[in-house]
């Protein structure tokens, strides 16, 4: 015998391809059902020999199913789970054993003729796993158990279907084969009689093995054929001892995306040395898998993405962000907004409303910064708390609120600060001068590490630190106050410089760039005071109509995500209707849209007509607040020059020279009567 007819037959090892259906199935069985118990569960997997790639076996849900339910164009294998509880279990298994195990039932059914009346009993395979619930990971080994039988010799060359004499008549009558009866088969070829048709295995006839082609489903892309045919060799030979020493010729259907089969392979083999199997005693098995790094080992795979609550919930929460973008904003940036780090100075009606919104835009990073407690008035309010947080009596807003964002979800990374605001006119005793350094040093470390800074606290004066250290470390800052009825939303001119394009000039309207833009504080001729000082109950507290600080949140957050999306970010332009220029309705049709919509500069709103007005406002030079002598002052004395402001607020006022406007408040102006220049009412 020649060296090209003692080639060595070799086979295409199964590739195991799990879906993560599979393993939630597995947990739902775990947690409902099996719970402790370990018992062997059988399942079904399948292949498919149309256009396959790799040699693949296939598991998903339906592989718990009684009846097996392979997809379209794909066959049966049957299968069985053992799943411990727990890694110990899993490791300390005898291996060895469960393979031997494993493999005497599948001789069981070759022996019997058990695979003779359901060939996919030869496609048999099992799965030891662990489930780790807690954790979501899943260890797993698959093994596909064969007979270590006598080899395979390879005679001649492989060749292809269509390479064959009488091709066309083999191609006809393997297309009238179902698909059912594909997985195995026999090619019976009888050219003398002029007989050529597909029929099942249950007709196997030792005498007519010269006529037969075996068969059989191959998922094997290579020049191999799969495993499979591994143990179909072995099962025939176990059926037909006389195919000992006899040539055997073997069919690899495949078929392309098309059911086109003429590359379908053909592999005649010769066995000679016989092996009894009846005796499985004696009998060694092969089949576990290799892990990815090609060694005999386990699998894990972490199905934490699509188990776990915490990452379903996250992924929940983009579903309506990711919707707009399909069609009604496709360019949307929903990365940047994601990556946004914002501190919000309140967290009261404001800062939850606040907070409650960016959830829902996708924010992720948020930090809130108060230094009150939760009371009994508050959870009607503000929706961050609850009637529970007030029977405590010691629950901190600022850290209880970041605690509700994470609970709502769980992959938000939010932090409270429990710390006090100093302000304009409030001066600090010698006690606290300590503490309130340490204070500073915490509020201006948190400023230069967040991108956005929301102002949501109660009063004017607290607004002013995080607006100088918002201007001096060129951050966004974003504002909200609330009146009774009415709302002002707006964002601060920025202090970065950048070069860019201005914006452009269109006829009734008036445009300011971003960088030019007032601040909270640029309208005010004055420095703010102690606003808390000889008031009442009712005018210590924000007293709104409830529906103000939601409508005035809402806008806070979507002028924010505008912001976001302009290519300028916060040096983008605003523009205002000049008076006596055109009608200022059509001049306001006018204004140029970002990807949301128009981009204003500040919103003012009033729910007794239920309107809104966007003003727009340039820096004030002497702004007690943003201007470049406070600026400069800040940035040169740090602290010092910060305690002479809580000092006395006069000295801000000194400082940015808006002293002299004061003069006119004390100015008196008597005037007659007669002095007026009084119309004429018979003339108009």
């Amino acid at each position: 015998m020649s060296t090209e007819k003692e080639i060595i037959l070799q086979f295409a090892p199964w590739e195991s391809f799990v879906s993560p259906t599979f393993w939630h199935k597995l947990a739902e069985l775990k947690l409902d059902h099996d719970r402790l118990s370990d018992s062997k569960r059988s399942i079904t997997g399948h292949y498919t020999n149309r256009n396959a790639s790799g040699c693949l076996l296939e598991v998903d849900y339906t592989a718990y199913n009684r009846t097996a339910q392979p997809p379209k164009f794909s066959h049966c294998a049957i299968g069985t789970i053992y799943n411990k509880n727990t890694i110990e279990e899993f490791k300390a298994l005898d291996k060895l054993q469960l393979l031997v195990d494993e493999g005497k039932e599948l001789l069981a059914d070759m022996c019997s003729g058990g695979a003779l009346r359901d060939p996919s009993l030869l496609t048999r395979f099992f799965v030891l796993s662990f489930a780790d619930l807690k954790c979501h990971s899943y260890y797993y080994w698959f093994a596909f158990p064969c007979p270590l039988t006598p080899t395979l010799k390879l005679q001649g060359a492989v060749q292809k279907l269509r390479d064959l004499a009488n091709s066309n008549s083999y191609i006809t009558a393997l297309k009238a084969l179902p698909t059912e009866s594909q997985n195995f088969f026999i090619l019976y070829a009888n050219v003398e009689k002029n007989v050529v048709e597909a029929r099942s295995l249950s007709s196997l006839d030792e005498k007519e093995v010269e006529f037969c082609y075996f068969g059989f489903a191959d998922p094997s892309e290579y020049e191999h054929p799969a495993w499979i045919m591994r143990n179909y060799a072995a099962f025939l030979f176990q059926q037909c001892p006389s195919f000992v020493g006899k040539p055997l010729k073997f069919l690899g259907l495949r078929q392309n995306q098309q059911m086109n089969i003429d590359d379908s392979l053909v592999w005649q083999v010769i066995q000679t040395e016989a092996c009894d199997l009846s005796q499985s005693e004696d009998i060694k098995f092969v089949g576990w898998e290799l892990n990815k790094n090609g060694k005999m080992g386990p699998r894990m795979v972490c199905m934490r993405d699509s188990m776990d609550p915490a990452k379903l919930a996250e992924n929940s929460v983009n579903l309506n962000l990711k919707l707009m973008k399909w069609r009604l904003v496709p360019d949307l940036n929903l990365e940047i907004i994601s990556q946004t780090k914002c501190l919000l100075f309140g967290a009261g009606t404001l800062g939850c409303a606040v907070a409650r919104n960016m959830l829902s835009w996708g924010f992720k990073h948020i930090s809130l910064l108060d230094s009150g407690k939760v009371g009994f008035s508050n959870p009607v309010r503000q929706n961050l708390y609850t009637h529970a947080d007030a029977v405590a009596g010691n629950r901190m807003k600022a850290t209880t609120a970041a605690q509700r964002l994470k609970d709502i979800n769980p992959s938000a990374e939010t932090a409270g600060y429990v710390l006090e605001i100093p302000m304009p006119g409030h001066t600090i005793g010698e006690s606290l001068v300590v503490q309130t350094k340490e204070h500073l040093e915490v509020i201006e470390k948190l400023v230069q590490d967040h991108d956005v800074i929301f102002l949501l606290t109660d009063s004017r004066e607290s607004r002013w630190l995080p607006t100088l250290l918002g201007a001096a470390k060129e951050k966004i800052v974003i504002n909200a106050a609330l009146g009774f009825d009415s709302y002002l939303v707006m964002r601060h001119g920025t202090t970065r410089k950048e070069a860019g394009d201005d914006g452009q000039e269109i006829e009734g309207l008036k445009c300011i760039n971003g960088d030019q833009l007032g601040c909270y504080f640029c309208n005010d001729v004055t420095a703010p005071g102690n606003s808390l000082k000889d008031r009442t109950l009712d005018q210590q507290c924000t007293v709104t109509r409830p529906g103000v600080s939601n409508i005035a949140a809402s806008y806070a957050v979507e002028l924010l995500v505008a912001l976001l999306q302009h290519p300028r970010k916060e040096l983008a332009p605003a523009y205002y209707a000049q008076s006596g220029r055109g009608k200022s309705e059509e001049a306001v049709e006018k204004v140029p849209e970002g990807l949301l919509g128009i981009l204003p500069h500040s919103i003012r709103g009033m729910l007794c007509n239920y309107e809104n007005i966007l003003p727009a406002t340039q820096k004030f030079a002497q702004c007690i607040a943003c201007s470049v002598a406070v600026l400069n002052h800040y940035k040169k004395d740090g602290h010092a020059f910060l305690f002479k402001t809580f000092e006395t607020a006069k000295y801000l006022e000194d400082l940015t020279g808006i002293s002299e406007f004061k003069r006119l408040n004390s100015e008196i102006i008597d005037f007659d009567d007669e002095e007026f220049d009084m119309s004429n009412s018979d003339e108009d």
